[in-house]
Parts: C-alpha cells; sequence; structure tokens
C-alpha cells in the first residue's frame, strides 16, 4: 500500500476540472453545473469528454482517461469533479498515469460508478479521494443545501473532530460499541468489479461502505454473497449500507432488508443501514482512505471524522 498523501485545499477562487468519467451529460445539465460552481466563486476547466457521446459513454476510454489524467496534471486545478455516473469507469483503471497521480495530489470527489476510480486511485497512489457529490448533484435545481454544505467544508477545511448524528441509521449489528478505521467502498456494483484485482485497496481493519440503486434485490443478495464467498467480509472491521434508492424487492424471502443484508454478508461485525451517503439527494462526504469512528448505538448512532481529507496548512 502507497504512502497516505491528502491533497490541498480547493477554496473559492480555485480551479475546478470537470471531466465525463462514465457516461455522457446534457448540454444544458453540464451549463447549470458550470453556472453553479461558477457562482460559489470557482474558476472552472472543461474537458473534452464533458461534451462527448457514444452510446451510453462519453467518448472512447482513451480520451476519458486521458482527461482525468490532464485534470490531476494541471497544476491550477484543485479540484476534479466527474460530471456524472452512470457505466464505464472501470475502463479507465489500467489506462491511468498512477505515479503521475500521486505526484500531482489534487481532490477527486465522486459517487456510483466512478467510485472505482475513489478505490483505485487510493489503492495504487495512496492518494485521500472523496466519496460525495458528483457533478450530478450540483446541477440539480434545487442542490440540496445539507449535501452542499458538508461538502465545501469538507473540501476547504479540517474534518478532524466533526460528528455526523445518525438519527435514522439502523445498528443492526453491534449496538454499545466503537469502531475505528478507514473507510474504502462505494456502490456495490463498481465495488465488486475490483474483486480479484490490484486496484481493489487493503480492506483489513476498514469500514467497508455500500449502496445500490436501480437493482433488485436478488441482484444485491447475489453481489453481497460473491463478496462473501471472495473473502472481502472476513477482513473488514464495520460495514455501512447506504439507503436503498429505487430498488425493487421482487419475490425475495419474507423478510425486511437489514434481515437481506446480515443473511448474506455473514460475519460477527458491526452493520450499520439506512446511511445517506450513495444515491439519496442528502450525501454524508467520506474520505476514501481517511479514518472514521462509529459509536454504535440502536437509536442514535454517531460518526466522528478522525483525520483530514485535505493536508494541513
Amino acid at each position: 500500500m502507497p504512502t497516505t498523501i491528502r491533497p490541498p485545499a480547493a477554496p473559492p477562487g480555485s480551479t475546478v476540472a470537470l471531466v465525463a468519467t462514465s457516461s455522457p451529460v446534457s448540454s444544458d445539465d453540464l451549463d447549470r453545473l458550470v453556472g453553479y460552481l461558477r457562482g460559489r466563486g470557482y474558476e472552472v476547466r472543461t474537458y473534452p469528454s464533458c461534451r462527448a457521446a457514444t452510446g451510453y459513454l462519453a467518448g472512447p476510454a482513451e480520451q476519458r482517461a486521458a482527461d482525468l489524467t490532464a485534470a490531476f496534471t494541471d497544476p491550477d486545478v484543485r479540484l476534479i469533479v466527474p460530471v456524472t455516473g452512470g457505466k464505464g469507469a472501470a475502463q479507465l483503471l489500467p489506462l491511468l498515469d498512477y505515479d503521475a497521480i500521486a505526484a500531482n495530489p489534487t481532490i477527486l470527489t465522486a459517487m456510483s460508478d466512478p467510485a472505482v476510480l475513489l478505490n483505485a486511485i487510493h489503492a495504487r497512489a495512496g492518494l485521500l479521494t472523496l466519496h460525495g457529490p458528483s457533478g450530478y448533484d450540483f446541477f440539480q435545481n434545487p442542490v440540496h443545501e445539507d449535501t452542499a454544505t458538508a461538502f465545501f467544508e469538507a473540501i476547504t477545511g479540517g474534518l478532524t473532530g466533526r460528528e455526523v448524528p445518525g438519527k435514522d441509521w439502523r445498528t443492526v449489528r453491534g449496538a454499545d460499541g466503537t469502531v475505528r478505521g478507514p473507510v474504502v467502498g462505494g456502490h456495490l456494483g463498481s465495488i465488486r468489479a475490483l474483486v480479484g484485482t490490484d486496484y481493489l485497496p487493503d480492506l483489513d481493519g476498514t469500514i467497508l461502505i455500500l449502496e445500490e440503486v436501480f437493482v433488485d434485490w436478488v441482484d444485491i443478495d447475489a453481489a453481497l454473497t460473491h463478496l462473501r464467498l471472495a473473502g472481502i467480509f472476513d477482513r473488514i472491521a464495520a460495514l455501512v449500507v447506504g439507503v436503498p434508492v429505487d430498488t425493487s424487492r421482487g419475490d425475495a424471502p419474507d423478510a425486511g432488508w437489514d434481515e437481506l443484508i446480515v443473511r448474506c454478508v455473514g460475519g460477527a461485525f458491526p452493520v450499520i443501514t439506512n446511511v445517506e451517503f450513495g444515491h439519496t439527494p442528502r450525501k454524508i462526504p467520506l474520505p476514501i482512505g481517511g479514518t472514521v469512528e462509529l459509536r454504535l448505538d440502536d437509536d442514535s448512532p454517531v460518526l466522528r471524522y478522525c483525520d483530514d481529507l485535505i493536508e494541513a496548512r
């Protein structure tokens, strides 16, 4: 595992790079995103992939990878934002220059399909990345206020010591305990694609976060069972599961969501569900590679940030 690298802060006045790592985005959505970031006081630089479309992909993988690498190596850029999710980010993994990324640490925020990039870049370059909003969240009308506030605090100031109460979270297993570890993970389908590759971060003692959208319960069952059979859950300290969005239980057995999760993952580690870090409008920012502490309780679990995403000033 490379030495952990923290990127510099991205305060207003600095430059944001917009890239398309996965699927295309419409011109109207891109224009709204540029306008929003400029309204927050940022300079904005768009790359060719933002205006490319080849079916469900934002142009060839080579162009998308070149744009992402160019954003990292541009000395003016302090924040890189994929314009949306979709499909195809994993195609970039063998095409990226991880040494160049490590030599040019820059904040990369993403979720959904580009979560593969967050984890692979942390695994191969040692850079802390941010599981948080993508451009999609910032071309909505309106932008979710809590998501924006938490995000801009994370990229401009210290996270250490901040606490997030989880009044709607459910401690399915491990109540009245405390667990601490670095965060890895993200979108279940994307993280599953990293199993068996050298792009998956070291999982020993980690807080694994998983969330899913537009997938039936039977497919979630299959994905979680695959992770269990691959030994993923033998190594983690705790599992944090996001709020399921637009998932259908179909003909799943007569049990609830939490029971499905516990049955599939096995083990005895703490499990917390219904956490808003995925495809929900509100997104709690979680640094991939950064350490958090979970104080678990049946009624009011709390997440505490133990270190920062960004380098000390």
